[in-house]
C-alpha cells in the first residue's frame, strides 16, 4: 500500500507541482465529482486518447466542470511598459556616471526586455523607449571595450526606427566598432600587450558573467550510426521481452569514447532561469534581447529570438504566465512545447503517421504493435484508408492541406520542408498499467493545454467553449495527452557544469536548468552502476563511455540513484515509484557496497586463462599457484595482481592532474587506467569508481560550464 502511494505521488508530480496553482484545486475537484466508481469502470476502461479527451468534454458527468472551469482560461502575460523601460534607462545611465558598467548593463538589458516596439507608446519617450535603450547599452558595452556586443546593440536600434537626431551618432557609433573589431587582431598587438588586456578585461566583468566557454560536440566514436540517429556505429538497439529496447555495444567500446551527440527534440527553460538563460540555446544572457510582444522571455540573440518567436513562442507568448501559474509541471511544459513547436499541420501529419503505422502493424500480425498506439475501429480503419487514398489522389495536383492551416513560418512543403520526427512515440509510456486516475488527471491537464491553444488561436476554427472540441482539436488533444505519457518515463533533466571560483573540478556541480526530450539517448536503460556519462553542449547532449564494453554488453546509463551513494532500498524505491520497474543490474543483485564501505579489497581478478569467466578474490592472490575451479587449470594471479596495483597508481595520478586543473592529462591518465583494469579485474573497487567518476567530471568541463567570480 505503502509502495502503490509513493508511486502515485512520483506520478503526480510529474505532471503538476505540489499544491500550487489552480490546476491542482480543479483536477481534485473534477476527480471528486467523477468518483471512483465512474473512473474505474468507465474512464479506466477506455481504451485511447482520442475518445479520454472527448469524454472529459462530452459526458454528462464531466462536461459541466470541465467546460465551465475551463472556459474561464485567458491569456495572460507580461506586458511590454515603456515606463518601467525609461526608469531602468535613466538609472543605467546613473549607474554608467558613477563607473558602475555592470550595473548599468544590467539596467540597460531591463530597459530593453521592458521596453516596446517603436512607436507603440508614443506617450513615452515619443515611442522610442527601444531603440534608446539599446543606444545606451551599446554605449556601456563600448566603454566596457566589448565592442562586438556593442555593435550589434547599435544594429537592432538602427533596424527599431531611432530618432531622427541620434541617427548620425548612431552611425558613428558603429563605424567605430567595426573599425576597431577589424584593427583587434592578435598579428597587430604585441603578445604581451594581447594577454595584459584580455587580463584586465576578464577582471572587469568576471564578477558580473562569470567565464562562459564556447564549445563544440565532440565527434562521435566509430563513425556514424546509419540505422541510429545521432549515434555512434559502435552502437545497435536490442529488443527483449524482459529489458524492452535498449543500446548494446555493436563493437568495442572504450573509456572516453563518444557514443550519442544529439539536439534534443523539445526543450523547456525552469522558469526560475528566465531572466539569466536564453530561451531557446539556454546559453547564459550577457545582452538580452527580448519577444516583440511580452516581457516574460529573454534571448541571446537575434538567431534564437527569431527561431522562437516564428515557431513555439507565438503560441506560448500571451499564455506563459498563466501556464507558469497553473501549478503545472516543467514536462507538462514540454509536452505542450512539443505541439507549439510543429505548428497545426504538422501535428496532422505526426497524428496520421502514427495511425498509419498502427494499421500497418495491425494488417501484420508479427509486429509488435508499440505500446504508446490505442487501437483503432474497423470503421476508423476505413476512413484512414480512405483518406490515404483520397491524399494520393490529390498528390500531384492541388494541396491536400487546409489553406488556412497555420503552420509555422520557416516551414514549407515538399523536398525542403523538415521532416516528421515520431521516434517519442516509440518510446515505452506503460499504457497499460495506467490506473483510471492516472489516466483522468493526465487527460485533465490535456484538456487545460488545449484550451491554452485555443486561445491563443492555435486553430484555424476554435470550437465554442460549451461543445466538444473539433476533430482537429481532439487529435492534438490526443497528441498532448501522449506527451505526457511518454514524457514521464524518458525526459532528461539538462544542466550547466557550475565551477566554483577557486577550482576547476573542486567544489563544482552540476545545475540543472530544465527538461528536454532526445529520443534516442532515452533508448539507454538503467543501471546502478552506469557506462556512460552525460553531459551537455550548447542544446545538445553527449554520452561518452567511462568503462569497456564488449559486443553485445548493455550500455546503460543511470537515471539517478547510483549504488556508491544511495543503500539498495533507497534505489529500488525510487526507480519503482519514478520509473515503474525493478533494477537488476548487477550491483543491486550483488548489493554492491556505497563509499562508505566499499574498499579495493572488494575487487575479484579475472581467470587469466582464455574464454575462463572465473573470477577471483584479492585475497586469493599468493606467490604460489592455484587451480581454477572454472577452467580447471593452474594459474598465478601475481601478474594481475601487479597491473592491478599499476592501475591504482595511475588513479592517483590522474587524480593529481585532475587537481592541477589539468583535464586532458587527467582524462588520458584515467582513461589508460580504466582500460586496463576491466581487462583483468571485475568491480566493486574503490578506486576505479573514484576513477571513472572523475573522468566524467573531467569530459564534463568540455561542455556547458559556468565558472562563478
Amino acid at each position: 500500500m505503502e509502495e502503490e502511494f509513493y508511486r502515485n505521488l512520483c506520478s503526480t508530480e510529474t505532471l503538476r507541482s505540489g499544491k500550487k496553482g489552480f490546476f491542482h484545486d480543479f483536477s481534485e475537484y473534477t476527480m471528486n465529482a467523477a468518483g471512483e466508481t465512474w473512473i474505474g469502470k468507465i474512464f479506466g476502461r477506455i481504451d485511447n486518447d482520442e475518445d479520454r479527451v472527448r469524454t472529459v468534454f462530452g459526458d454528462d458527468k464531466l462536461k459541466d466542470v470541465v467546460r465551465g472551469t475551463l472556459g474561464n482560461v485567458r491569456v495572460l502575460y507580461r506586458d511590454k511598459d515603456a515606463n518601467v523601460s525609461r526608469c531602468k534607462r535613466l538609472e543605467g545611465f546613473a549607474a554608467a556616471t558613477e563607473g558602475q558598467h555592470e550595473k548599468a548593463l544590467l539596467l540597460f538589458s531591463q530597459a530593453v526586455l521592458r521596453a516596446p516596439l517603436s512607436g507603440k507608446c508614443k506617450t513615452v519617450d515619443r515611442g522610442y523607449s527601444l531603440p534608446l535603450a539599446l543606444l545606451g547599452r551599446a554605449e556601456t558595452f563600448m566603454t566596457m571595450k566589448e565592442y562586438d556586443l556593442a555593435l550589434e546593440d547599435l544594429q537592432l536600434a538602427s533596424e527599431n526606427e531611432p530618432p531622427q537626431e541620434s541617427r548620425k551618432e548612431l552611425e558613428k557609433k558603429r563605424e567605430e566598432c567595426k573599425r576597431i573589431l577589424g584593427e583587434k587582431t592578435r598579428s597587430l598587438v604585441p603578445v604581451a600587450t594581447q594577454e595584459r588586456d584580455d587580463k584586465a578585461f576578464d577582471e572587469r566583468t568576471r564578477h558580473f558573467r562569470g567565464t562562459i566557454k564556447e564549445r563544440k560536440p565532440p565527434s562521435l566514436s566509430g563513425g556514424i550510426n546509419p540505422q541510429l540517429p545521432c549515434a555512434s556505429a559502435l552502437l545497435e538497439i536490442r529488443e527483449s521481452k524482459a529489458a524492452g529496447k535498449e543500446a548494446v555495444a555493436a563493437k568495442e567500446i572504450y573509456p572516453g569514447d563518444c557514443l550519442v551527440v544529439e539536439e534534443p527534440l523539445a526543450a523547456c527553460l525552469l522558469p526560475e532561469f528566465y531572466g539569466t538563460h536564453c530561451q531557446h540555446c539556454f546559453s547564459r544572457l550577457r545582452a538580452p534581447i527580448g519577444c516583440p510582444e511580452c516581457s516574460t522571455v529573454a534571448f541571446c540573440g537575434r538567431k534564437c529570438r527569431d527561431i522562437a518567436v516564428t515557431t513555439y513562442h507565438r503560441y506560448e507568448c500571451k499564455i506563459l504566465a498563466l501556464l507558469i501559474g497553473s501549478g503545472m509541471s516543467v514536462l507538462s511544459m514540454v509536452a505542450y512545447r512539443m505541439i507549439t513547436q510543429e505548428g497545426l499541420r504538422r501535428c496532422l501529419k505526426i497524428y496520421d503517421t502514427l495511425r498509419e503505422k498502427v494499421i500497418t502493424e495491425n494488417d501484420n500480425p508479427e509486429t509488435v504493435v508499440v505500446e504508446t498506439e490505442p487501437k483503432l475501429s474497423k470503421s476508423a480503419k476505413r476512413r484512414l484508408r480512405k483518406k490515404k487514398l483520397k491524399d494520393s489522389a490529390t498528390q500531384n495536383g492541388e494541396n491536400n492541406v487546409d489553406a488556412d492551416d497555420n503552420a509555422p513560418r520557416g516551414f514549407t512543403d515538399g523536398d525542403n520542408e523538415k521532416a516528421i520526427d515520431t521516434r517519442a512515440y516509440d518510446l515505452v509510456n506503460h499504457e497499460s498499467r495506467r490506473s483510471g486516475s492516472d489516466f483522468l488527471e493526465r487527460t485533465l491537464m490535456a484538456a487545460f493545454l488545449l484550451k491554452c491553444l485555443q486561445r491563443v488561436d492555435f486553430f484555424e476554427n476554435t470550437s465554442r467553449d460549451d461543445e466538444i472540441p473539433s476533430e482537429k482539436e481532439i487529435i492534438v488533444g490526443s497528441l498532448l495527452l501522449k506527451n505526457l505519457q511518454l514524457l514521464q518515463f524518458n525526459a532528461h533533466e539538462f544542466f550547466e557544469t557550475r565551477v566554483g571560483a577557486d577550482h576547476r573540478f573542486r567544489g563544482s556541480k552540476p545545475i540543472y536548468l530544465g527538461v528536454a526530450i532526445y529520443p534516442t539517448v532515452a533508448r539507454f536503460n538503467h543501471d546502478c552502476y552506469p557506462a556512460v556519462s552525460r553531459y551537455f553542449v550548447g542544446r545538445s547532449i553527449a554520452i561518452r563511455a567511462t568503462r569497456s564494453l564488449k559486443p553485445g554488453d548493455v550500455v546503460a546509463e543511470n537515471y539517478g540513484p547510483i549504488f556508491t551513494k544511495r543503500s539498495l532500498a533507497e534505489r529500488q524505491r525510487t526507480l519503482s515509484g519514478r520509473y515503474w520497474f525493478k533494477c537488476t543490474c548487477k550491483a543491486c543483485k550483488e548489493d554492491w557496497p556505497g563509499f562508505e564501505k566499499l574498499t579495493n579489497d572488494s575487487v575479484r581478478l579475472r581467470c587469466p586463462t582464455e574464454g575462463c569467466t572465473r573470477l577471483h578474490p584479492r585475497q586469493q592472490v599468493a606467490n604460489k599457484t592455484i587451480k581454477c575451479v572454472g577452467c580447471q587449470k593452474k594459474i598465478n594471479l601475481v601478474e594481475r595482481l601487479t597491473s592491478l596495483l599499476e592501475c591504482e597508481t595511475l588513479y592517483a595520478q590522474g587524480l593529481d592532474k585532475m587537481e592541477e586543473e589539468k583535464a586532458e592529462k587527467a582524462i588520458e591518465l584515467l582513461i589508460a587506467a580504466i582500460t586496463k583494469f576491466h581487462e583483468i579485474a571485475v568491480p566493486p573497487h574503490r578506486d576505479t569508481h573514484l576513477a571513472e567518476i572523475a573522468l566524467g567530471a573531467c569530459m564534463s568541463d568540455s561542455g556547458n560550464t559556468w565558472r562563478v567570480a
